[in-house]
């Protein structure tokens, strides 16, 4: 026991540091969730990790995809010329822990992972104006969408293992605060599984006016529903601070 003491106590003392990185690239269907016909998506993918010393990482990753989109146009009502447009996007995202081990130092690093979470898959429906004035680009909100809704959303435990390489590039001092910045190339790849979820794909939502121009239309939903796993390959820019 006190030997374990010890080996956390050297751990923590003389390795905190932390990291970070950003990085794009696809997202592809497999299994059942490639059988579905889901299409392969661009994908972002964001990491935060503590470093515990330079050979191992716990983390926060998060991500996700946009795998539809459709858009078309629509009367205001029957009444009149004035007309919107629909938009409804298809997303899946997924928050994970993770425990990153970096085998060997140098200047390229082979790591791997391993990754415990949540995965959600969602579909909204916004509508906008037809004109492009009535956005105020000072402000963070679109002033041209005029209403929204979410059609779908469903949630599954996932998990996951990946790997991948990190090349140094370059580093940056700074004398005052007497720390190290290190900016590396990050290149990789992971198989993220998924939990059985109900979702829509683009073109999911049929809706059908109603003759009389009285009634609300009427909505049917063409669900899906499968596990949701999903291969990633990615590459960005990570930093390390010491």
């Amino acid at each position: 026991m006190k030997k374990i003491i010890f080996i956390l106590y050297i751990t923590i003392a003389f390795s905190q540091y932390f990291g970070g990185n950003i990085q794009i690239g696809g997202a592809f269907p497999k299994g059942e969730f490639m059988e579905q016909e889901v299409p392969n998506a661009f994908a972002i993918d964001f990491n935060l990790a503590y470093y515990l010393n330079d050979y191992a990482a716990l983390g926060i990753n998060l991500g996700g995809s946009q795998y539809g989109f459709s858009q078309r146009d629509i009367p205001f009502n029957q009444w009149t010329n004035v007309g919107l447009v629909e938009e409804t996007r298809n997303n899946m995202g997924y928050g994970n822990l993770s425990l990153k081990i970096i085998p060997f130092k140098g200047p390229v690093k082979i790591f791997a992972e391993g990754l415990i979470g949540l995965k959600n898959l969602n579909t909204t429906t916004k509508l906008f104006s037809e004109s492009n004035n009535c956005d105020n680009p000072e402000t963070d909100v679109d002033e041209c969408e005029i209403a929204s809704t979410t059609d779908a959303t469903d949630s599954a435990f996932g998990y996951g293992f990946g790997g991948g390489l990190e090349v140094f590039l370059t580093d940056f001092t700074n004398e005052e605060e007497s720390s190290t910045t290190a900016l590396s190339l990050i290149v990789s790849s992971k198989y993220l599984w998924g939990g059985e979820v109900q979702y829509l794909k683009a073109g999911g939502i049929t809706v059908t006016p109603d003759p009389n121009g009285v009634d609300f239309p009427t909505v049917n939903y063409d669900w899906n529903q499968s596990k949701t796993d999903v291969l990633h390959f990615n590459v960005g820019l990570q930093l390390t601070v010491k």
